[in-house]
């Protein structure tokens, strides 16, 4: 279905929520105007939070120029869609909030169209198998009406449109979201797979976890780098428990104490820990076994509060560990974990403003409690020997994340040979 009014060499206004809807689309729209000029429009306020609207937006950058379109971007004004859906918070998916986003967007491109002297719009939304497609028509139309432009229909998704546009999607290894974007969506879907939203549990400190936006945008950062340098690469997924810190307060005699919770602790229910033992030990750094376990990682010099030499093989230190006697938490002290990751923290409160690498956490954790384990590994600024009461709220949740298997560069292949 087209427009036949529309004359082939006039330049048509793309709006465009997502790469992998537009993708397909785009070149759709361009075999049936193969004179006319397309022009995407990247306005989506719906998208939360705002990292992943800025994911999104990379790879619609990524995508309009592999295809060779420009591309503008709208304001992301989040307070602005919030009015216009106020009240259909609870609507279902496709329900009437949905329709009322569909409106806030497309009378914004609307008004781009006009302002760039643009007579001709559409929507990739209409790619999409998640939205109603005949509404968009009439939404469509009715806004172009209301602003002399005209609307193009444009049905990509009949006689396998849809599979053509995934098949397409994972070749050009676009990144392939999860959720239509909305927040109020966005906990619904996860409330029914059981699940915390993940996507809007904001990392306070700016360690960088797994199946996190920040995580997200790294990898797919890194994609475009490896394109841009020709290095081959494998775009896949892979199943992990990610691990989240929701809240945790130690309290000793009723008075709070400050402390750092290593990734990968377990919950505690207000936990008495009784007397804590400490004990001289010799301990591996984590620097060496870091290196081993995640030897392309980048982020070790930029995360981190003052780190000194990576250099440090092998080395092994003496510092304390505690161990509560009623239970199975362990304790460090701040000036031993300095030790052994070489930073300068000056207390807990800046290492939980800045902790350090996740990477370089997980191995810590294996030196001191080994592979596997799940104890609360708790920091302190001093030793305490007496029972504290601990309260840690962490949750376990399995994610499929994107992870990038890199290739050898052509270079070092041929040196190799």
């Amino acid at each position: 279905m087209t427009n036949g009014s529309i004359t082939s060499k006039q330049t048509i206004l793309v709006h465009i929520c997502c790469s992998v809807d537009s993708h397909y689309f785009l070149q759709c729209l361009r075999a049936q105007y193969p004179d006319s000029k397309l022009v995407g429009f990247f306005y989506n306020p719906n998208i939360h939070p705002k990292a992943e609207y800025d994911l999104r937006l990379l790879d619609v950058e990524r995508s309009c120029k592999m295809l060779g379109i420009d591309l503008y971007e709208g304001e992301y004004d989040t307070l602005h869609w919030l009015e216009d859906v106020r009240g259909l918070e609870e609507e279902p998916e496709k329900g009437e909030r949905c329709v009322a986003c569909f409106d806030s967007r497309l009378i914004r491109t609307a008004s781009f169209a006009k302002q760039k002297s643009i007579g001709v719009f559409t929507t990739t939304l209409l790619s999409s198998p998640m939205k109603e497609r005949e509404i968009l028509f009439t939404q469509g139309e009715k806004i172009a009406h209301l602003n002399n432009l005209e609307f193009i229909k444009i049905d990509v998704r009949s006689n396998g449109g849809t599979q053509a546009q995934a098949k397409l999607a994972k070749e050009d290894n676009l990144y392939r979201q999860t959720y239509c974007g909305c927040k109020f969506a966005l906990i619904k879907q996860r409330n029914a797979q059981g699940k915390l939203s993940l996507e809007l549990v904001e990392n306070l400190g700016r360690q960088i976890q797994p199946a996190s936006n920040e995580e997200r945008i790294e990898t797919f950062s890194r994609r475009n780098a490896l394109e841009m340098d020709s290095i081959p690469y494998i775009l896949t997924k892979r199943s992990i428990m990610a691990w989240r810190n929701l809240r945790s307060t130690a309290k000793l005699a009723g008075v709070s104490q400050d402390m750092y919770v290593l990734a990968d602790s377990k919950s505690k229910h207000h936990t008495k820990t009784g007397q804590i033992q400490w004990i001289r030990t010799a301990v591996k750094s984590p620097i060496a076994l870091q290196g081993f376990l995640y030897p392309r990682s980048a982020r070790f010099t930029a995360q981190s509060e003052g780190l000194a030499s990576w250099n440090l093989g092998d080395c092994v230190y003496e510092i304390s560990l505690g161990v509560a006697s009623k239970d199975d938490s362990v304790f460090m002290c701040l000036e031993d974990l300095n030790t052994l990751c070489h930073t300068r923290y000056e207390n807990v409160r800046a290492l939980n403003a800045t902790p350090i690498p996740y990477e370089l956490e997980s191995a810590l954790r294996i030196c001191l409690c080994g592979l596997g384990s799940i104890n609360p590994i708790i920091v302190l600024d001093s030793h305490i020997e007496s029972s504290l009461t601990i309260f840690i709220h962490s949750i376990f949740q399995e994610e499929s994340v994107f992870r990038l298997i890199e290739g050898i560069p052509m270079e070092d292949t041929k040196e190799n040979i």
